[in-house]
């Protein structure tokens, strides 16, 4: 069993670290053996709680800054073991930690680097440790380090700029939802209140009235559902299967399917591009590459394109039989094979990908920001409106 330990030395020196042991007893046994006073000592299981379900896991930017930290230590003549440990030490996120410890335990036990990354392929994709195999066999590992920082750097501000496209579009959202449950449930309520018989008010009123009736009469389920169905969604989001489907319903959506399918070509281009440059074979490239693409249409017609080029077809003609790339990239990638210069290539249809996602999603939002303006103006506006035809038409209707 694998323990993480915290303890104090006879000289008052503080210890942090991984120890494999048959059981806490034993873990504590060999610490006091080795002169540590034991403080806290943690079983590493791998074995999942309901609450690891609901725990927040490692991000995309704490991956890219310890990708990058290791680098760094590496490239100064820091061990890997060693540069794990002062990260370890360094870092105070949970989730990081744990997985620190992990890593650290396996390097431990002789395995390499890649081999120990290996073991969380949840958050290290095939690409991630095939480079990092190829720079532990060229001895060249703190520059894939870099790379692979580079990368997940990209994703992370990608990521970003889709979430800043959309939190306007939320923001307007969610205020229009609240000032219709406003209305409902607090206005609504005392308007009708000067009608004595509902039965015989314009249909339009009874239809508001209803709707506010059922609010009021099932408030707290109805709030306790949103709140149920929330933390049903963030458990569902941690499935692969679940993410998956988001992902290609998402693909569907006018705008948003041309966002998803530019940062898979991005994805897939700049993952190219780390590959051959580190020498590997181009199917071999080609294979990991589209494991790295989300979207399993892409994916299932990316290796139906792998096993064209494998039986001796151009790489251009292969990958017009996709989606992924548009005649005009098609066309510079073919002369990048008839010149030699595929990894130069696929860098260059990465960045004019990037100022096209870029153009994608400003129009986007440019687009959206009067649309939702407009759907809640029409949405709360038209129950105010129905109120007031309502109030207006008092005259018809006995008291």
């Amino acid at each position: 069993m694998d323990f993480q330990f915290k303890g104090i030395d006879t000289e008052g020196s503080r210890h942090q670290g991984n120890i494999t042991a048959l059981n806490n007893a034993d873990a504590q046994k060999k610490l006091q053996a080795d002169g540590i006073h034991v403080i806290e000592l943690i079983e590493l299981s791998n074995k999942k709680s309901l609450k690891d379900y609901f725990q927040r896991g490692i991000s995309l930017d704490e991956l890219e800054f310890f990708t990058s930290q290791l680098s760094l230590l590496l490239e100064s003549g820091v061990r890997v073991d060693k540069g794990i440990e002062i990260i370890q030490q360094t870092n105070s996120q949970p989730a990081l930690n744990k997985l620190l410890f992990k890593i650290s335990a396996s390097l431990k036990k002789g395995s390499s680097l890649s081999a120990a990354f290996s073991e969380h392929e949840e958050l290290f994709d095939p690409l991630y440790i095939s480079l990092l195999e190829i720079g532990e066999t060229s001895g060249n590992l703190p520059e894939v380090l870099k790379k692979l920082a580079d990368d997940l750097k990209f994703r992370k501000e990608l990521k970003a700029q889709i979430s800043q496209a959309l939190t306007y579009p939320s923001v307007i959202m969610f205020v229009c939802l609240a000032a219709v449950y406003f209305v409902l449930t607090f206005i609504v309520p005392k308007m009708s209140g000067i009608f004595t018989d509902i039965t015989l008010a314009p249909w339009y009123t009874q239809m508001i009235i209803g709707v506010s009736n059922f609010f009021v009469a099932y408030e707290h389920f109805i709030i306790g559902g949103i709140i149920a169905a929330i933390f049903a969604v963030s458990y569902a989001y941690k499935q692969a299967g679940f993410r998956n489907w988001c992902y290609v319903t998402a693909a569907k959506i006018p705008g948003i399917g041309k966002i998803i399918l530019t940062s898979e070509r991005i994805r897939f281009a700049s993952s190219m591009a780390m590959m051959l440059e580190a020498g590997l074979q181009l199917d071999t490239t080609f294979d990991l590459t589209s494991n790295t693409l989300k979207h399993e249409d892409l994916k299932r017609e990316a290796k139906q394109a792998l096993g064209q080029l494998k039986s001796g077809k151009q790489l251009s003609f292969v990958l017009s039989k996709t989606q992924i790339f548009p005649e005009f990239f098609l066309s510079i990638i073919k002369v990048g094979e008839e010149t030699g210069t595929l990894p130069r290539v696929f860098n260059e249809v990465a960045s004019r990908s990037r100022t096209d996602l870029d153009a994608v999603i400003k129009k986007l939002t440019t687009l959206l920001e009067p649309l939702m303006l407009v759907f809640m103006g029409g949405f709360v506006g038209g129950i105010v409106i129905s109120m007031l035809m309502s109030m207006v038409s008092i005259n018809d209707v006995p008291f």
